[in-house]
C-alpha cells in the first residue's frame, strides 16, 4: 500500500464531493456533475489500486456528510462511492495465468457487470429502507403538488384535475424501483468505463483492453432476472425489493442488446453514423426494455459467444 496512492485517492474523493455540490446549485450543470461525480473514485482505483479507491469513496462521502447532511452522506456511499470503489477493484482483479509465462487472467467483465447490477440493487432497496419509502404517500404528495403547479401555471384555468393526474403519477412512482436502480447503475457504468479510459489514456490501466461491446452476460444472470421480474408483479414490499434488482439487471441486459448491435456493425464502414441513429433514437422509440429482450435472446441463443473468442479487457 502506497501512501502516494491513498493520498491521490483523498484528492480524487474531494473532486467526487465537489461535483456533488453541484447538484445543489441549481444550475444547468448540476445534473451533468452530479452524474460525473463518481468518476475521480474510478480514475482512483482503476489507475492507482483499491486503497487509493476505498480513500476515495469515503472522503467523498464524509465531505457530503458534512457539507449536506449525514443522510446524504451515508446515501452516496451505499449508492455510488463504495459501489463504483468495488467495481474498479474487481475490473482490476486478477490472478497468474500458467498457461501463459508472465501472463494474467481478468476477473471477466460478464461477471463484473453481474455483479455490480446485484450491489446496485442492493443499494437501491437499502436506501429506500432509509428514506422511508412509501408509494401511497408519494402519490399523494406528488399529485398535490402537480395539481398546485399545473393550476398556477395554467393561462385558461383548465388545468388537469387530481383524478386525471393521478393515474399517471402512481403509474411512474410504481416504477420507481425499476427506474431507480436501472439509473443508478447507469451512473456506475458510466463512471467505471469512462475512468478506465482516462487511466488507459495516462498508461495507468494494468489490465488488457478488450471492447465493452463484447461482453455476453451468463444464463444464471437471465434466471436471476427472470425470477426477480416476476416477483417484483407482487404487490408490496416483496415486490419492490424485486423490481429493484430487476430494474438492474434489465439494465445490464439492455446495455449487452446494445453491445450486440455493435457486433452485427462491426467492420461496416457506416457503423458509426448507424450506432449513432441507434443511441439517437432510444431516446424516443426504442426503450430500454426493447434492448433488454435482446440483451436476453443474445445470452439464450449464445450469439455473440460462438462469434467472438473470449477476451480480458474493458472498453
Amino acid at each position: 500500500m502506497s501512501m502516494r496512492n491513498i493520498l491521490i485517492g483523498l484528492g480524487a474523493g474531494l473532486a467526487a464531493a465537489l461535483l456533488f455540490a453541484g447538484l445543489v446549485s441549481g444550475t444547468a450543470l448540476a445534473l451533468p456533475l452530479f452524474i460525473l461525480s463518481p468518476l475521480p473514485i474510478a480514475i482512483a482505483g482503476l489507475g492507482f489500486g483499491t486503497y487509493s479507491a476505498a480513500a476515495a469513496a469515503a472522503v467523498a462521502s464524509a465531505m457530503i456528510g458534512l457539507a449536506i447532511g449525514h443522510l446524504a452522506g451515508g446515501l452516496y456511499f451505499i449508492l455510488f462511492a463504495a459501489p463504483v470503489a468495488w467495481a474498479a477493484h474487481l475490473v482490476g482483479l486478477s490472478r497468474p495465468d500458467d498457461a501463459v509465462p508472465g501472463g494474467r487472467q481478468w476477473f471477466p467483465l460478464d461477471n463484473v457487470l453481474v455483479r455490480a447490477a446485484l450491489v446496485t440493487g442492493a443499494a437501491v432497496v437499502v436506501t429506500g429502507f432509509l428514506l422511508g419509502y412509501n408509494p401511497e404517500a408519494l402519490v399523494s404528495q406528488t399529485v398535490s403538488v402537480l395539481k398546485d403547479w399545473l393550476a398556477q401555471s395554467s393561462a385558461d384555468g383548465m388545468a388537469p384535475t387530481e383524478a386525471e393526474i393521478e393515474p399517471l403519477v402512481r403509474f411512474n412512482i410504481a416504477l420507481m424501483p425499476f427506474t431507480s436502480a436501472s439509473l443508478t447503475l447507469g451512473i456506475l457504468v458510466l463512471a467505471t468505463w469512462l475512468g478506465a479510459r482516462i487511466a488507459r489514456m495516462s498508461g495507468l490501466l494494468a489490465r488488457e483492453w478488450t471492447p465493452l461491446w463484447a461482453v455476453v452476460l451468463p444464463q444464471s444472470a437471465a434466471l436471476f432476472f427472470g425470477l426477480a421480474f416476476i416477483v417484483s408483479l407482487l404487490p408490496g414490499v416483496p415486490g419492490q425489493i424485486a423490481g429493484a434488482f430487476a430494474g438492474a439487471m434489465g439494465f445490464a441486459f439492455a446495455l449487452t442488446g446494445f453491445g450486440l448491435l455493435h457486433a452485427m456493425l462491426n467492420g461496416k464502414a457506416a457503423r458509426p453514423l448507424l450506432l449513432f441513429l441507434v443511441y439517437a433514437l432510444s431516446f424516443f422509440l426504442l426503450p430500454l426494455g426493447i434492448m433488454a429482450v435482446v440483451g436476453l435472446a443474445d445470452t439464450a441463443l449464445q450469439f455473440r459467444a460462438r462469434r467472438f473468442a473470449a477476451r480480458s479487457g474493458i472498453s
